[in-house]
């Protein structure tokens, strides 16, 4: 009965410093991937391996079935991968992937006009868009609203099933992109 008593007072009690969390804490797995992700963005010297940790928490807490970081073009056409992480056997690292938008072009235009962090566009299978990104749902988060003429840095999620991103989210997973865009700027080019 002892451990049984221990054992219920410890699941009301947080990882930090045992301090209790309270009935009315529910966490937000994607947005506590995303600023984890952001710290290891900001403070470890290799960008590459920060970046590409950051992605594989995201597609755990999301749920993906592959994650990437690219430029989208100003006009919305085409997306340029640069680093990518996929669940199961599938090849991870640097990517040098262009995937047209041209079958969800309306609803890029709709986003890139608004100020929203994110988009979800549903991927149909009979769609022309199923070839390049088979997924029931691909999520396109953006680091900021880019200034006319410029590529916005974007976070895409090939989602299997519907997922609602949460507001708090969306902004988390923007800081990241926004300290991966900071750190990729510094970098010495090769």
């Amino acid at each position: 009965m002892l451990c049984k008593l221990e054992q219920e007072s410890l699941s009301r009690v947080g990882r930090q410093f045992g301090q209790p969390l309270g009935d009315d804490y529910v966490g937000d797995p994607v947005s506590e991937a995303a600023i984890t992700g952001a710290a290891l963005v900001r403070h470890l010297d290799d960008v590459r391996f920060a970046t590409l940790r950051a992605l594989r928490q995201l597609l755990r807490a999301l749920d993906a079935e592959r994650i990437a970081i690219g430029l989208l073009s100003p006009d919305g056409e085409h997306i340029h991968e640069e680093l990518v992480w996929v669940s199961g056997f599938g090849r991870c690292g640097e990517s040098e992937r262009v995937v047209s938008c041209s079958s969800f072009s309306d609803e890029l235009r709709i986003w890139l006009a608004s100020r929203e962090d994110g988009v979800s566009i549903g991927i149909d299978a009979r769609s022309p868009a199923w070839h390049d990104l088979p997924c029931d749902q691909l999520l396109l988060v953006r680091s900021r609203v880019a200034e006319r003429g410029q590529p916005s840095q974007v976070l895409v999620a090939q989602l299997r099933g519907g997922v609602r991103l949460p507001e708090s989210a969306g902004h988390a997973i923007s800081i990241l992109l926004k300290e991966y865009t900071a750190r990729r700027a510094s970098a010495p080019q090769k």
